[in-house]
């Protein structure tokens, strides 16, 4: 929920009181942003890229670079994103990653993850319904027009949990790019 208007994350709350500007960005399916949502894809990758090339272009960004900070899922993000190699990205401060979602989230010792797993698949899944977090349901109440128009999409989000059930054994094709130690010796980046 990083770009709640009404919640400033702590990594915010710590980058502006240390005199940095901070941009919240909800993953794409989420939040009011637009398209689907689902695990660290592709898109949602590229997406982060993106970002950084169109933050450091801002005339409020000193000497073009952008860091990312963040806590959980936005943490795990940064991983991603960073393998990308984005030329404006000066540094990441992924905080509570994973190394392996697979075998060490969802399914450790090859045993469904009931508990936090999958609880938290469908916390995600009600929070990518359209207007599905109550800060972005305000927003539709109050006219934002940008916040509407991009719920239209969200009849396409997958679902999560029956992504993960149809994939309940190691699959490397599947799993392992979602998998952060199989790509984080492309992360070129100061790392904290």
């Amino acid at each position: 929920d990083p770009a709640n208007p009404e919640a400033a994350q702590p990594g915010t709350l710590i980058a502006s009181a240390l005199g940095y500007a901070a941009v919240g960005i909800n993953m794409r399916g989420t939040g009011c942003s637009g398209g689907s949502f689902k695990f660290f894809e592709p898109a949602q990758v590229t997406d982060g890229y993106d970002a950084i090339e169109i933050i450091a272009q801002q005339p409020w960004v000193k000497f073009n670079k952008v860091g990312m900070v963040g806590l959980s899922y936005p943490g795990i993000s940064q991983l991603f994103v960073a393998q990308l190699q984005p030329p404006h990205l000066a540094a990441i401060a992924p905080l509570s990653v994973i190394s392996d979602t697979a075998r060490g989230i969802l399914y450790p010792g090859g045993i469904l993850n009931n508990g936090f797993a999958t609880e938290w698949a469908i916390e995600r899944q009600e929070q990518a319904a359209p207007f599905g977090q109550p800060w972005a349901a305000k927003r539709r109440d109050q006219g934002d027009q940008v916040c509407i128009e991009n719920q239209r999409f969200r009849g396409q989000n997958p679902d999560l949990v029956d992504l993960i059930r149809a994939n309940r054994y190691y699959y490397p094709e599947v799993a392992d790019p979602l998998a952060p130690f199989t790509f984080v010796d492309k992360i070129n980046v100061p790392v904290f």
